[in-house]
């Protein structure tokens, strides 16, 4: 009988719960997208050539409602190519990109928790891969916002785990809001993973539209991070064990007429000094430049990176030019094609990419 009447007081919690829930859900169901971009890789370095097909990005991705102003967001990907994604037979892993919700307050105030895209730069924050005019970032990217500084190669996607306050302000009545901040604490450590010290990050971000098309944004980060053990790179070694300060400053313009010109340029800084000594000291710079003809986008970019305390190190030290061209044969379908020759202090090398990039 006992039973029975905790039986029939679970059905009741459970039919009471979910007409509550149905009463908030109102019917909208998690969206499901994702894109695949694949094609064939080319590169030439001291005269060794190598060539392979390659599926560079698989992104899934679902965006759904918790309630009328709490949305939520789950990201992952696979094929991301980074050594530290590979599994011991150097195939590619699942990473969990994304994995947060935002409370809607206002336009002028918003909430997200969870794990985010961190606001250092434009291309980590404001483009994805679906949307960037080049198969791969720039070096504010791959060498800044998406590099956790404490170990020298180890990538952290631009992501972390965290709480951030989100804002536009001043509505322009022409379709934009004249001013946008975000203000993040995050842990300072990898995604997926629980804070290893007591220290948290701060990012502080703003960006100013004075006009349609066209905007300025700067990123200030600061955090204190833990030595580890970075292998042949000189970041960080003879310092203190504990709580090492790090700076990153991310900075740069954009105009973009979608039918026009789409112009942008970026420059940032790495730091950090312990007892008056410099051991991480990192600069990265970017230009550039395309036009929208119809279907069709026609590009270049110079970026460069230089490392003053790794300065031996080839790839952390070098210029790249880059010439492409982007067909958009409809909306979820695109080709792309680069050529990028590097430039390092006593050689060179070059890349030429083919990519299809289809969304759903």
């Amino acid at each position: 009988m006992l039973n029975k009447k905790i039986l029939s007081l679970i059905a009741c919690t459970a039919i009471f719960s979910g007409s509550i829930f149905a009463a908030e859900w109102k019917g909208e169901l998690p969206k499901l997208s994702g894109y695949l971009q694949t094609g064939v890789n080319y590169s030439n370095s001291g005269g060794i050539s190598t060539s392979t097909f390659q599926a560079k990005r698989l992104r899934l991705l679902m965006d759904g409602k918790v309630a009328k102003n709490v949305d939520f967001r789950l990201q992952v990907e696979a094929f991301n190519g980074v050594a530290g994604s590979k599994n011991g037979n150097g195939q590619k892993n699942l990473q969990v990109m994304d994995a947060f919700a935002t409370w809607k307050i206002a336009p002028e105030f918003k909430v997200r928790f969870g794990q985010f895209y961190t606001p250092l730069g434009y291309e980590n924050y404001d483009i994805s891969p679906s949307t960037l005019e080049t198969v791969d970032f720039s070096n504010i990217v791959y060498r800044m916002s998406c590099r956790n500084p404490y170990t020298y190669n180890l990538v952290d996607y631009g992501r972390d785990l965290g709480i951030m306050f989100i804002g536009d302000l001043w509505d322009s009545g022409k379709g934009f809001r004249y001013f946008h901040y975000d203000l993040a604490v995050t842990n300072g450590t990898l995604p997926c993973s629980d804070d290893i010290d007591n220290y948290k990050d701060i990012y502080a971000s703003v960006t100013v539209r004075p006009f349609k098309y066209f905007n300025i944004k700067a990123t200030y980060n600061f955090g204190k991070y833990k030595t580890m053990d970075h292998g042949s790179s000189k970041a960080m070694k003879g310092a203190s064990e504990n709580g090492n300060p790090m700076h990153r400053f991310v900075g740069g313009v954009w105009y973009n007429n979608p039918n026009g010109l789409d112009l942008r340029s970026e420059a940032g800084f790495i730091r950090s000094t312990v007892n008056g000594k410099n051991y991480i000291n990192e600069f990265s710079s970017y230009v550039f430049a395309g036009y929208h003809l119809g279907k069709f986008l026609p590009m270049a970019r110079w970026d460069m990176y230089s490392d003053s305390i790794n300065h031996d190190l080839t790839g952390a030290n070098y210029n790249r030019v880059l010439v492409g061209l982007t067909y958009e044969v409809f909306k979820w379908m695109k080709f792309q094609f680069n050529y990028s020759h590097f430039f390092y202090k006593n050689s060179s090398s070059e890349q030429v990419q083919l990519m299809g990039l289809f969304k759903f």
